[in-house]
């Protein structure tokens, strides 16, 4: 998709003094493993253990950056690593990220910046009627595990995950023809984040909502993306599955009380303007 204007505030990234940081931290070319297990949330919260990681999916978890929404080399994605981080009692995933930060401004010596760029994408918007979402203040209860994906507990009748109380998560699925997307206790920024995955495009939150919310949405898969608006009556749009399901702006706008509008929109892009193949030693 081509970009338009790139617009003024660019900002650098890069260590910092006094942030979080792993209290020890060992990085080598990976061994042939894949995997991940520890962290916050866990059974092993004191210690993270990445095999065969890459470094787009490091800068991924580091920055909360959607996969749209980064511009790097494309090594990034094909170099791997296994990284093994001691994590302090007590860490919160906003200092987490903050540490993984610095592990990749350290180690990977990684230099960022954020952009705002214009550019054909899609807005979240209000449905004529509001919203119809459970809503949710967006501070959470102390028991809430944020940033910590807990393990569904079963599916309902509906095909919905369910998961523990006190959760806070969010999941995808396909399966017979339709696509579910399943918040709890969400921001909707995370719901952008589902939606730009199936419309293959940045999607931004112009509801003004500013809470966090459950959210179940079932619509029709596409396997070539999902249908302009336009075409959201046309019989083209009709899903092949078991049983019909809508197409995912009728859904958005019948179950959820939101709409999704293709226009000209600043997009915030984060750009890497440099990093190492070889970590500095541990």
């Amino acid at each position: 998709m081509a970009l338009g204007l790139v617009l003024a505030g660019v900002w650098l990234h890069g260590q910092t003094a006094g942030q979080p940081r792993f209290e020890v931290a060992s990085v080598k070319p990976a061994a042939g493993r894949f995997g991940q297990r520890g962290g916050p949330g866990t059974s092993d919260p004191g210690q993270i253990v990445y095999n065969g990681v890459d470094l787009q999916s490091l800068i991924y978890r580091a920055y909360r950056v959607r996969a749209n929404q980064l511009s790097a080399p494309a090594w990034l994605a094909e170099e791997h690593y296994d990284i093994v981080a001691k994590v302090p009692a007590g860490t919160t995933p906003d200092e987490l990220r903050l540490m993984f930060q610095n592990l990749l401004a350290e180690r990977f010596r990684l230099k960022v910046h954020h952009e705002s760029r214009v550019m054909e994408a899609y807005a979240l918007t209000m449905g004529k009627n509001g919203p119809t979402m459970t809503a949710y203040p967006m501070a959470l209860p102390e028991e809430s595990q944020d940033g910590v994906m807990p393990r569904p507990t079963g599916i309902d009748k509906d095909g919905f995950f369910l998961f523990p109380p006190g959760s806070v998560a969010g999941m995808m699925g396909s399966s017979d023809g339709r696509t579910r997307i399943n918040l709890v206790r969400e921001p909707v920024t995370e719901l952008c984040n589902f939606l730009s995955r199936v419309v293959r495009a940045p999607v931004v939150d112009r509801t003004g909502l500013t809470g966090r919310y459950d959210v179940r949405l079932r619509f029709a898969s596409e396997p070539s993306g999902a249908p302009e608006p336009d075409d959201a009556d046309s019989p083209s749009s009709v899903p092949k599955a078991f049983d019909p399901a809508p197409v995912l702006y009728r859904a958005l706008e019948n179950q959820l009380g939101l709409k999704l509008e293709r226009k000209k929109l600043a997009v915030d892009f984060l750009v890497v303007d440099s990093a190492a193949k070889r970590p500095t030693e541990n």
